[in-house]
């Protein structure tokens, strides 16, 4: 027992250690935001119409800024109710969880313009309300792409503002979502484990065909306490096909605040 609180503890003070060590040599800050989010979204699953409407929007992320590189790691919740021209109600929840990696070797990390690459995660669930039969469907996928972004800041009245932009486009990956009738993919069997299920039902993310386009533009004001207060906009278009396509678009605005860690 002794032993081992001995060995815990070193390995507490290593993580310790290379924790500390790796703040000195890099910045680390904490995305919030909540806003209005305007969707809409066309599943051939229940029709050929769109449904479309409100959503509240809510991201909590982390950004660690190193000397070659900065990463973002960005998570997404929304839930709203849709409506087609019918009067026909859907309820829709989406779950979002992107990463993005931007590198800056020679240059300048907190101006300019920056490559790199991302990867998101997203999973939709929608539940028709006028529907007795087959009223749920769901859609997850996961996709690689390349990734851009922008930076500038200035000044104004003596106050310090940065303009921020990213931009993505997700190519290759895989797919998962309810197939012709009801909610279960296609060739989902029940008799089959859940390992053999997941290789059965997944289907390729092919560029082109699949699409999944964002961007996302804010303006901050530095705050006297270091944090950065700001209003951003982000869009997003996608399209999963196979027997049944998948479209969907949305708009958001948003307060956002950034938390200086170190």
């Amino acid at each position: 027992m002794r032993n081992i609180f001995c060995n815990l503890f070193f390995l507490s003070f290593c993580g310790f250690f290379l924790v500390n060590k790796s703040s000195a040599q890099s910045n680390g800050d904490i995305l919030l935001s909540t806003g209005i989010q305007f969707y809409s979204v066309r599943d051939e699953g229940f029709s050929a119409m769109n449904y479309q409407g409100n959503k509240s929007t809510s991201t909590l992320g982390f950004s660690l800024t190193k000397e070659n590189k900065t990463l973002y790691f960005l998570g997404d919740f929304s839930y709203g109710i849709l409506a087609n021209n019918s009067g026909a109600t859907v309820n829709e929840l989406g779950l979002n969880y992107s990463h993005f990696t931007f590198y800056h070797k020679q240059k300048a990390k907190d101006q300019g313009f920056f490559w790199g690459w991302s990867n998101k995660n997203s999973f939709h669930l929608r539940r028709h309300n006028n529907f007795s039969n087959y009223n749920f469907r769901y859609d997850y996928y996961s996709a690689l792409g390349p990734a851009a972004r922008y930076v500038l800041p200035f000044q104004w009245k003596n106050k310090t503002f940065t303009w921020r932009s990213m931009a993505s486009w997700q190519l290759v990956g895989f797919q998962i979502k309810s197939g012709y009738i009801g909610a279960e993919p296609e060739n989902y069997q029940t008799e089959n484990s859940l390992f053999n299920n997941f290789f059965n039902t997944v289907k390729p993310f092919i560029p082109f065909k699949d699409l999944d386009i964002g961007l996302n533009s804010a303006l901050y004001w530095k705050l006297p306490s270091n944090n950065e207060l700001g209003l951003r906009y982000q869009f997003n278009y996608g399209k999963l096909s196979g027997i049944k396509n998948v479209y969907r678009m949305d708009h958001s605005i948003d307060l956002s605040l950034i938390v200086k860690l170190w």
